[in-house]
Parts: C-alpha cells; sequence; structure tokens
C-alpha cells in the first residue's frame, strides 16, 4: 500500500460573510422548497435539487476561494444546511459525506488523491459515501478491497446504507484492505464513480422519514479503482468527522424546527374557522395559538443557535489539531473529546427541541390540521428519523464518562460485529 504524507494543506483567511452567504443561496434553497412537498408525496429523488445546489457553488461552499471555492467558514456552512434543511431537509443528511470528506481532506491530506477530491468538488461533483454495513450477526461479510497485479485495486460486498450515493457523481465505499492481520483488519476506502462498472445503487431505504436522502444499498461486484484512488481512514481528521457528521444530522433538525415553525405560522395565518370558547375571533387572533406559535419558533431559533455556536468549537478542533497524524497524541485526543462532547451535548438537546417543535405544530387548530394535504406529518418522522440515527443514549454515556472519570469518547462506530446477545440469540 502506498505510503500517504499526511500534511495539512495551505490555509486562507478569505471569508465571505454570512449575509453575503445568505443572499446568494436563498433562492435556491427558496426554489428548492417550492418541489419539496411535491417530491415527499410522490418519493422522487432530489436530484434536480443537487444540481442546483452544484450550480450554485454550494457543494464547494466549504473550499478557499484559491481552490474554487467560495471560502465560507465552517459554522456558515452549519447555519446554511439549517437553512436547507428548512427547505428540504432530506438534503443536508444527502450531502453529509460530501461535506465531511471534503472538510477533512482540507485538514489533513492524502496528497494526490486530496488535490484529485478538491478538484472534483471545484467542478461541483458532488460525493456520496457507502461505509456501513449490516451486523455480522446477520451473516453479512465486509466488503474486501484487494490489490490486482496491474496496482489498481479491487473491491467486493455490500453496503446497507449509502447515504446521497444515488445523488452523486463519485461514491467512498469503505472496505477490509485484503491481506491484512484478520484480528486488526486495516480499513481504507476506494472512490468509485456511481455510474462505473460493478457498481449498482438501489433506492431501497424505507424508513418513516427522510425518505429521500438516497439511503438505499450499494452492491459492489467487483468494481476497480486505481492506486490514486485508495484512501486511508485511520487519519485523526475523519475521526472528528463522526462529530462533523452529527453536527450536520443536528442542522438537519435544526432545520425542520424551522420548517415546522414556518408551517405553524402559515396554518395559523389562514385558518378561520375557530371555536365558540376560542379566546379569539380567528386563529390568527386567538392569543393562546399565537403562544403556541411562538413557543415553536423559540425552540426552533434555540435549535439554530446550539448547532452554530457549537460548529465554533468543531472549527476550532479542526483546526488544532492539523497536521497530527498519531491518533493517540494527547493533543489529538483532547480536542477530539471536547469536539465529541460539545457535538453530542448539541445533537441530543436539538433532538428534542425538534421533535417537540414538529409534535405542537398540531396544536395549532383542530382536526383539519391533521389533513393529509397539508404533509404536517412529515416534519415529526422526519425528526425523529434523524434523531434516531445516532442514538442519543450512547451518546450522553460518553458525555457522563468524560465528564465524571476524563474517559476519551468511542473512536469508532462500527456496528459491524455480533454483540454477545447477537451470538446467545443465533445458538
Amino acid at each position: 500500500m502506498t505510503t500517504l504524507t499526511l500534511a495539512p494543506p495551505a490555509r486562507t483567511t478569505t471569508h465571505p460573510t454570512t449575509a453575503e452567504l445568505k443572499q446568494r443561496f436563498a433562492p435556491v434553497f427558496a426554489r428548492i422548497a417550492e418541489g419539496s412537498r411535491d417530491r415527499e408525496r410522490d418519493r422522487t429523488l432530489g436530484h434536480e435539487a443537487v444540481r442546483l445546489l452544484s450550480e450554485s457553488g454550494f457543494t464547494r461552499v466549504r473550499l478557499p476561494v484559491e481552490h474554487g471555492g467560495l471560502g465560507a467558514t465552517l459554522p456558515q456552512l452549519i447555519e446554511l444546511l439549517v437553512d436547507l434543511g428548512q427547505a428540504d431537509s432530506n438534503l443536508p443528511q444527502a450531502l453529509h459525506g460530501h461535506f465531511l470528506f471534503t472538510e477533512t481532506h482540507q485538514h489533513q491530506s492524502q496528497g494526490a488523491l486530496t488535490d484529485w477530491w478538491l478538484s472534483e468538488v471545484a467542478a461541483g461533483k458532488v460525493f456520496g459515501n457507502a461505509i456501513v454495513e449490516k451486523p455480522a450477526s446477520t451473516g453479512a461479510r465486509p466488503a474486501v478491497i484487494e490489490p490486482l497485479q496491474d496496482g489498481s485495486y479491487r473491491i467486493t460486498g455490500d453496503k446497507f446504507y449509502s447515504t446521497g450515493t444515488l445523488l452523486s457523481d463519485h461514491v467512498l465505499v469503505e472496505g477490509v484492505l485484503a491481506g491484512s492481520d484478520p484480528q486488526t483488519p486495516e480499513r481504507v476506502a476506494l472512490i468509485l464513480g456511481t455510474l462505473d462498472e460493478g457498481v449498482e445503487l438501489v433506492d431501497d431505504w424505507n424508513g418513516i422519514g427522510q425518505r429521500l436522502t438516497a439511503s438505499g444499498t450499494t452492491r459492489l461486484h467487483g468494481a476497480t479503482a486505481p492506486a490514486e484512488r485508495l484512501m486511508t481512514m485511520a487519519v485523526p481528521a475523519n475521526l472528528l468527522g463522526f462529530s462533523f457528521v452529527w453536527l450536520i444530522l443536528a442542522a438537519t433538525g435544526a432545520g425542520i424546527a424551522r420548517a415546522a415553525a414556518e408551517d405553524a405560522a402559515s396554518f395559523a395565518r389562514r385558518r378561520t374557522r375557530t371555536y365558540e370558547h376560542a379566546s379569539g375571533s380567528s386563529t390568527a387572533q386567538d392569543p393562546l395559538m399565537q403562544q403556541s406559535v411562538g413557543q415553536i419558533s423559540a425552540k426552533a431559533s434555540a435549535a439554530r443557535a446550539i448547532v452554530v455556536s457549537t460548529a465554533a468549537t468543531l472549527a476550532e478542533a479542526f483546526e488544532s489539531t492539523r497536521g497530527i497524524s498519531d491518533l493517540t497524541d494527547p493533543a489529538f485526543t483532547e480536542q477530539y473529546a471536547r469536539a465529541y462532547v460539545a457535538v453530542s451535548e448539541a445533537y441530543s438537546v436539538v433532538a428534542d427541541l425538534s421533535l417537540a417543535a414538529a409534535t405542537e405544530v398540531f396544536d395549532v387548530g383542530g382536526a383539519s390540521v391533521l389533513d393529509a394535504a397539508h404533509q404536517l406529518d412529515r416534519h415529526w418522522r422526519n425528526a425523529r428519523t434523524v434523531a434516531s440515527h445516532s442514538p442519543v443514549a450512547y451518546r450522553l454515556r460518553a458525555v457522563g464518562d468524560h465528564r465524571i472519570s476524563g474517559t476519551v469518547p468511542p473512536m469508532t462506530i462500527r456496528t459491524s460485529e455480533a454483540t454477545p446477545a447477537d451470538r446467545k440469540d443465533q445458538s
């Protein structure tokens, strides 16, 4: 395997203002929002929406200006993802792999691969990811990446979740490197084109919410890629990426809360029928309904503030660990723990806020609010799905252990191994 140079790329200090970014992307998000309910109703994946995001420059917003991007800061990206999540909550989650590895490549270069990746992002290309596999307890085997005589690599196996891949040009696929120690197998990744021979994408995600995140199965039938597309996974920036993914999910939840607040206000504004014992002549003039909408709005605003402020902590962790290649370096583990704790706390609180906001929408009105034509149930289904993505109980247990004993949070979230309970069930 090729030895990789893990040096940080050159930094930039040129950043647009948040107001400039919002002005640029507000019309794009508005256009995406116009079709979001139809896409939800018809189960239409957001190919056109992703094309708009690419053409507008949103998918390269975090690249430095000198690399063909817009130079936005990480907190600015997170705030924009809240706005995008309000327009269509599927899209921030669908793009999380794209933004995750674009971020980590900028902080920990993998030589020619990083140069190519960033140039593809600058050209408007979108990356998906196919990392998670079914648990070993189901009989599933990990995907295997094997070197070939011509220097290229071949991958075979299935990936259970492939968020965003059906909407992407390229996909990062993780697997076990053939020939590595079976007890401690080396996990690497290949970058493949989604239209490459041997890559099969299946739109079979059937969750109750976030139905259009393109999170289906990827089947790999001996797909190949040159050695320059082989990526090392066990680097500090990628481990910080766990927290980055959770923060994107939290931003998605904040966007859902904002959409729920907008729908609640719109419903109250339009509804003319009320009750004889109501406190106002219309829903819009009823102080109790005004309070309900205000409570939802407050939860949405709090969720936004939490994720944006937490993004600053994560950005500092990325910056302060630039160039560190040793996962056991105290300078890294300290920042890793700090980011993990901050993001886990934010993720858990925003999950509560978004679920509450999505539930309280139904307090603004009577039975008419339940009409399926309004699609108000989508907010709760989407918020519940985002909150279940990375179980809060595990995140908060690690937070508590760190607060009490200073324990560094887990540096893996792999679920492919059978648990004792799994093995007992199979015996």
